[in-house]
């Protein structure tokens, strides 16, 4: 098959076979201003729902534009959609993307620190690398941004998330200081000192003298004030947080700990998210009625910790049907590396029960709402990230055909797919991406 050279601003169709290959390498892709996909089905999840056959037109990085029939409006790309499914792109609530690379060589991570001297202060944003090798992998799975957070070997405070958007560009960090990661139930137990108990108090301690020091800020600093338990680093990180502008993500899983996370949060007036749930079915009613949203792992079904004896594959379902807002992040031993699996997640979760467009916005619309990100839906003005699925996004046997980011075609080539393409076609060189 062959492909002829284009001109950013000359109108043209392609097959969806062609856009594969023209996205992977062409960088008049990433140039273009119009997008229109025709004859898609196309998951909105806005007030126009799902267009079983429909077309959409995204201009300067917005969607202008979703309709059952646009017509031949002029465009710098037309894509054919017939067969395909169109979808908000994917987004991870919790990952390491841009902080890990090699999980066993240290001198790749990024994401902790092994020493004491600041826990809730600690900002990995500085140390995000947008090159990356994870980003092109995990984008050409669909994702197009997610949630960083740091983790902790220390403290139960691991420091500040931030967002990022997966261009691989050096402006990819959208949302600095977006939450602050803490670690509850067993392995907060662990760093704590070994009891749920003491992290609870460390916890508790740490917000009532962030709001302490908050009063008495001057005083505090000049030395003229009782001596405090924690640094004024992490004292200024925790102001966002009792200030309502900033969310707490934390893990608890047991039935018990989500509960006291939820008295925690209203006694502070903090804006939890738990992250982990595995019981949460347990408890979905107290959730739903605190507002407070779950980041779950929607394969975890195994008791693989004591604090996990409740887990079930309809634990999603069982949450959304109480009312609770849930989030499925990628399973739990893929790690970032994989982070675009949670669309397998939100497909096991829909098997056992949650509503199929429930299912697509675990992985799109949730997310954004939760964490206050672009995204997530496709509207007229909203941001123009998309994918184009080869068939059902939750069919495991799917994949991304096109993936636009700020409306901008991304490359879908990536470390896998050099690989794939040096010994199947190796006199093709590694600059494309077929597809068999």
């Amino acid at each position: 098959m062959s492909v002829n050279t284009f001109t950013p601003n000359k109108m043209f169709k392609v097959t969806t076979q062609i856009a594969v290959l023209v996205f992977a390498g062409m960088t008049w892709a990433a140039q273009a201003q119009t997008v229109l996909v025709k004859d898609a089905k196309i998951i909105t999840l806005s007030d126009q729902g799902t267009l079983e056959q429909g077309d959409l037109l995204v201009r300067d990085g917005r969607v202008e534009q979703v309709a059952q029939d646009l017509g031949d409006l002029v465009a710098d790309l037309v894509i054919d959609g017939r067969g395909k499914v169109v979808t908000p792109g994917l987004i991870a609530p919790s990952s390491e993307l841009g902080l890990t690379e090699i999980g066993a060589a240290a001198s790749t991570n990024d994401s902790a620190v092994t020493d004491t001297s600041i826990g809730a202060g600690f900002d990995p944003s500085v140390a995000f690398n947008p090159h990356s090798t994870l980003i092109p992998f995990n984008r050409a799975g669909g994702l197009t941004r997610a949630v960083v957070v740091p983790s902790s070997e220390e403290k139960i405070f691991a420091g500040q998330g931030f967002a990022i958007k997966l261009t691989g560009d050096f402006d990819s960090v959208t949302n600095s200081g977006l939450v602050q990661k803490v670690y509850f139930g067993e392995y907060g137990a662990q760093l704590a000192g070994g009891s749920r108990a003491r992290a609870y108090q460390q916890i508790e301690s740490a917000l009532q003298q962030a709001v302490e020091y908050a009063g008495n800020r001057d005083a505090i600093r000049k030395g003229e004030w009782r001596e405090l338990d924690f640094s004024i680093a992490d004292l200024e990180a925790l102001q966002p947080l009792i200030n309502g502008e900033q969310s707490l993500l934390i893990s608890a899983n047991r039935a018990s700990d989500i509960l006291q996370v939820l008295a925690l949060g209203k006694k502070f007036k903090l804006k939890p998210i738990i992250q982990g749930a595995a019981e949460g079915w347990m408890v979905a009613d107290q959730l739903a009625a605190a507002r407070v949203p779950v980041v779950i792992d929607a394969l975890g079904n195994s008791p693989d910790a004591f604090e996990k004896l409740g887990a079930r594959l309809d634990n999603a379902a069982m949450m959304q049907k109480a009312g609770v807002v849930v989030a499925i992040s990628g399973p739990g031993y893929a790690g970032s590396h994989n982070s675009y699996l949670s669309r397998q997640g939100a497909g096991n979760a829909v098997a056992y029960g949650l509503p199929f467009e429930e299912g697509i916005k675990a992985i799109t619309a949730n997310v954004a709402a939760i964490f206050g990100l672009e995204g997530g839906v496709l509207a007229p003005g909203s941001q123009a990230d998309l994918v184009l699925w080869s068939g059902d996004p939750l069919e495991v046997t799917s994949f991304a055909e096109m993936v636009l980011i700020d409306g901008k075609p991304q490359s879908l080539v990536n470390r896998s797919t050099r690989l794939r393409d040096r010994y199947l076609h190796p006199q093709a060189g590694t600059g494309h991406a077929y597809r068999q």
